[in-house]
């Protein structure tokens, strides 16, 4: 008979310090166990990415495509959403976006600078990861200041995040851009509201970068990931955003 999973929303506070353990082989067994279980009543659609272990005994992070993570226990019977804050003599910390940075960092270090549109300063003081639209208004107003992010310092490179989706008019747009001789014009170009020509590669990185988005929780265009993997969603003004970086690093 399928199992009836029970589903929560809730904060979880967690009142003890405790690392994660390496995984003993009862956990890879309870991990598997959890994998079938999700299996019986999961959309096909929906990919599992990673089964991990938490700081909150008896419970696993699973983590989805485009998706936020949830937490699951140990039996398979109940799936929490929610973030796991950790009770410290200082305060709150927030366990699940502490994750959900390393994830995102870990990620976007993994591409190769190649896939990548830079935009460099004379000195960099700071680096962002912009995913960006060009139809997206508020990512042409951050590239009509892309000199003024330049002049603070602020190293920007752009992943394409073409929000109408894979083969969309955009998707085109900005794989054009890309495919290039001359990515980082064309690319301005297009954020002017300018044409180029259409001009599409087999090895042009953009639905790579579209999935990592939806990996790492991109819901709108700008969205800047720091160098620490936090995510800054929306346009800032430069100075705004020196003020975030500076206040972050």
């Amino acid at each position: 008979m399928p199992m009836q999973l029970k589903i929560f929303t809730f904060l979880i506070i967690l009142i003890f310090s405790a690392g994660c353990s390496a995984n003993s082989s009862d956990n890879i067994e309870e991990i598997e166990a959890v994998k079938r279980k999700l299996a019986e009543i999961l959309p096909n659609e929906i990919n599992l990415i990673s089964i991990q272990e938490t700081d909150l005994n008896g419970f696993f992070e699973v983590n989805f495509e485009g998706i936020e993570p949830l937490y699951v226990s140990s039996d398979g019977n109940y799936l929490v959403s929610g973030d796991i804050y950790l009770i410290t003599k200082d305060g709150l910390v927030n366990k699940s976006e502490a994750r959900r940075d390393y994830q995102r960092k870990t990620l976007i270090k993994g591409l190769n600078e190649s896939e990548l549109i830079t935009f460099e300063p004379r000195q960099i003081n700071h680096n962002i990861f912009v995913f960006t639209d060009v139809d997206c208004g508020y990512c042409r107003q951050f590239h009509n200041q892309i000199d003024e992010y330049l002049e603070l310092g602020i190293r920007v490179n752009y992943l394409a995040y073409p929000r109408a989706g894979i083969g969309s008019d955009s998707f085109n747009k900005i794989s054009s851009a890309w495919c290039n001789e001359d990515p980082n014009y064309s690319l301005t170009l297009l954020k002017q509201g300018q044409d180029i020509e259409t001009k599409l590669c087999e090895d042009n990185p953009v639905e790579k970068h579209f999935n990592l988005g939806n990996t790492i929780g991109v819901q709108g265009t700008p969205s800047i990931i720091t160098d620490e993997g936090k995510m800054i969603p929306g346009y800032l003004p430069p100075q705004d955003l020196l003020n975030i970086l500076a206040t972050n690093s």
